[in-house]
């Protein structure tokens, strides 16, 4: 507990401390002179069980119950041949419920908030990450990208070419099916890199790879004309901005947002250049 005092502490510690606490509640419980009491003391596994319920998977909640009702059982059976078998089983009851409901009614909650949380990162129309969760997973690919095989991370913007003209021709509907159908483009445009895609608003999409090299142009051109094949009359303006992973350094968030205006700079002169084109922007551009 002093080193959590300071830290979080990893999964390892995290189980290690769940496992330990039970191994703890069942020898005081198993020692203790009073049968009634020893039982009774079983209703402690339950802060244990929640704790479990909440940090951890369902394999070790069921470890921790096996364990409780191991130990109650023996109790139970003390007081039994104490000559309350009545008391035994309803106390058993008790202990048992109490530590089946807690843990099992936080299991079912979390798993029911992780399901909100995961919805809140994403776009509902188009089902790509917000803007907030792409920093957030963009993130990872930055420290993780070198165990992917990669030395550079890729940002790109991608702002489809006049899009309020398709809104104002064919409706809303066609629009937003095209939104759709752009952002299953660029998932096509990314398989075999380990990316994150996200949607920043409007017409506008960000994706971010992890490359092998510091040439972005295959991977944008591959944007390009997935979009231009797209069966919706849309093309788009693709910028690129790229880094060495080993010289992202410091505040990623900080890298990331400064990433993404370079590449966000660089898609306007692709769109001053006509459009559905790609244009990099290389560094130093901070």
């Amino acid at each position: 507990m002093a080193l959590w005092a300071r830290r979080w502490p990893t999964h390892t510690e995290s189980v290690a401390f769940a496992v330990v606490s039970n191994a703890a509640i069942a020898l005081s419980c198993l020692a203790y002179p009073n049968p009634t009491g020893a039982l009774t003391g079983c209703i402690s596994f339950a802060t244990i069980a929640a704790y479990i319920a909440f940090f951890h998977s369902t394999a070790l909640v069921v470890y921790n119950f096996a364990v409780t009702t191991a130990v109650a059982v023996i109790a139970a059976l003390r007081i039994a041949l104490s000559g309350h078998p009545a008391m035994a089983v309803v106390d058993l009851f008790i202990v048992v419920q109490i530590n089946i409901a807690m843990p099992v009614a936080i299991h079912v909650l979390v798993r029911a908030l992780g399901v909100d949380l995961a919805r809140a990162d994403r776009d509902p129309l188009t089902g790509l990450l917000n803007r907030r969760a792409f920093y957030a997973h963009s993130a990872k690919l930055l420290t993780g990208g070198p165990s992917h095989g990669g030395t550079h991370l890729v940002m790109v913007v991608v702002d489809l070419d006049d899009f309020k003209r398709i809104n104002d021709t064919y409706g809303h509907q066609v629009g937003d099916e095209a939104l759709i159908s752009v952002g299953q483009a660029l998932s096509r445009a990314v398989v075999g890199f380990p990316a994150e895609i996200g949607r920043s608003g409007g017409e506008e999409f960000v994706v971010a790879a992890v490359l092998e090299t510091d040439d972005p142009a295959p991977l944008a051109e591959q944007i390009c004309g997935e979009i231009a094949a797209l069966p919706e009359p849309v093309t788009a303006s693709v910028g690129t901005a790229c880094i060495a992973l080993d010289a992202s350094r410091g505040n990623h968030e900080s890298t990331l947002d400064r990433m993404v205006r370079a590449a966000d700079a660089a898609m306007y002169e692709a769109k001053r250049a006509g459009g559905n084109k790609c244009h990099h922007l290389g560094e130093p551009y901070w």
